[in-house]
């Protein structure tokens, strides 16, 4: 029953992603390698450079919905038809219970005409970690209160919640508490939740 939930909870938010019905190929499957910083900046890897083509450098995103999904590693964007998401840095903060958290700093563009709902995104990006025995889905982060009993980021955390308007943007993150010091992998998938189109590694040592 759990399963039929998921699948279903999945299927509706990339409906909701999807433009159209016109996201059936992807146009660019990569990968990303980037380590997250302790403090609030992050370092890209040297990957970058040396996987940079010049077919991606000059790959025009899309601001309207009726395109197929991609994933530009050299880009550093997330392209699901209604909404375009990118990666901007990253770091690694203290969670709740003397967790650690990686935040995952990304800005969000509603391509749409209607009001879109940025966390659809976590049904179509999995974070995960591996153990010795098992490669473990990553559950959502809570991050420690500050000074004045405060969330630090609970704005980015509200803009990802909240409705985003027709044509506007964004700044959010994405929380995902560690369960070791191995390097986190998000992957992203088609509008059907189903075929990888690219992914990002985190080294949080």
């Amino acid at each position: 029953m759990k399963k039929l939930i998921a699948l279903g909870v999945t299927i509706v938010a990339a409906l909701s992603l999807a433009a159209c019905g016109s996201s059936s190929g992807q146009k660019d499957s990569s990968s990303k390698t980037e380590k997250a910083s302790k403090v609030d900046s992050s370092k890209e890897s040297s990957k970058k450079a040396a996987s940079s083509s010049k077919k991606a450098d000059t790959k025009t995103i899309p601001t309207t919905p009726d395109e197929d999904w991609f994933y530009s590693a050299d880009q550093n964007v997330y392209y699901a038809g209604n909404e375009t998401m990118t990666f901007t840095k990253s770091e690694v903060r203290d969670g709740y219970d003397n967790s650690k958290v990686l935040v995952v700093y990304v800005t969000i563009r509603n391509n749409s005409k209607e009001e879109m709902d940025p966390s659809n995104f976590m049904m179509v990006i999995t974070g995960k970690q591996k153990t010795d025995t098992s490669n473990v889905v990553l559950d959502p982060g809570t991050l420690d209160s500050d000074e004045n009993g405060n969330d630090p980021l609970q704005t980015l955390e509200d803009n990802f919640n909240n409705s985003l308007l027709p044509g506007k943007t964004v700044q959010a993150v994405m929380l995902y508490k560690l369960i070791n010091n191995n390097p986190v992998q998000l992957t992203m998938t088609d509008s059907d939740g189903i075929k990888d189109i690219g992914t990002r590694e985190y080294s949080v040592k």
